[in-house]
């Protein structure tokens, strides 16, 4: 692996109250230059959105809700799903360094589970001006002090499933410096984040029961296709290429 270029010059801005930080962070990003790495969080986010426009429950001063605004010029927006790969791989490393023992994986396409739980979501937000990616922002939930969950019964976090307290800023600075690796990893070694990502789906080799296109199919999971449509396999043989409203996973408990 290549030395991990660290972000230069950025901030960590905190905010009390905020509707959305991926919002907060489009705005700056379209009223002027803000330093890449640069990162929002606040202690309430009234109005956190998740992927397919999902609502994010998160109690006040008890998660991680932050923003990152990142440059990825060098990317052409066809393989902008290798910042999902950075940022998904990001935060497991963070929860596997918090928990040191755990079952995390990657729930296709941006889902932190430990076992069958949910702990972290990311959302990605893109601007794309001809063949580059102007910006990114990087938008994450990840439950860290929060114990009761009323919305998403099968959440979890780090303090359920380790029985400490955790400051949200160290969390914060180590999610910031495992995004830096995954980053770098992007500019220089794009296969091999593609296979760590690989290795670290949910379900990944594992026979179960899916529901693609509403038709129920027992396959496994065998890899991420170039736009990062999630690839199964049945029995037959048989290849499924599937987007975020073609498939939905088994559920367990």
């Amino acid at each position: 692996m290549a030395n991990v270029q660290v972000f230069h010059d950025f901030t960590i801005s905190e905010i009390g109250e905020i509707d959305s930080t991926n919002k907060y962070a489009e705005k700056l990003i379209n009223s002027g230059s803000v330093p890449e790495g640069s990162v929002f969080y606040t202690h309430n986010q009234t109005s956190g959105i998740g992927q397919a426009g999902n609502t994010w429950e998160s109690e006040p001063r008890k998660n991680l809700t932050a923003s990152m605004i990142l440059y990825p010029v060098f990317l052409h927006p066809a393989h902008q799903f290798y910042l999902t790969m950075v940022v998904s791989l990001a935060v497991l490393d963070t929860v596997d360094f918090f928990l040191h023992d755990t079952t995390a994986s990657v729930k296709w396409p941006n889902d932190i589970y430990c076992g069958n739980r949910k702990i972290a979501g990311i959302l990605i937000k893109n601007q794309v001006m001809g063949n580059e990616i102007s910006s990114a922002i990087a938008g994450l939930g990840l439950n860290i002090n929060q114990t009761e969950f009323t919305t998403a019964p099968n959440a979890t976090s780090l303090k359920l499933l380790a029985g400490n307290e955790y400051d949200i800023i160290v969390v914060l600075s180590k999610w910031h410096t495992h995004v830096a690796k995954y980053y770098d990893m992007l500019k220089s070694n794009r296969k091999e984040l593609y296979m760590q990502y690989l290795s670290k789906l949910y379900l990944k080799d594992v026979q179960a029961d899916y529901l693609i296109n509403g038709v129920r199919v027992t396959a496994t999971i065998t890899g991420i296709g170039l736009h990062g449509q999630l690839v199964l396999t049945d029995n037959s043989g048989k290849r499924y290429e599937c987007g975020l409203k073609d498939v939905i996973f088994p559920t367990f408990r």
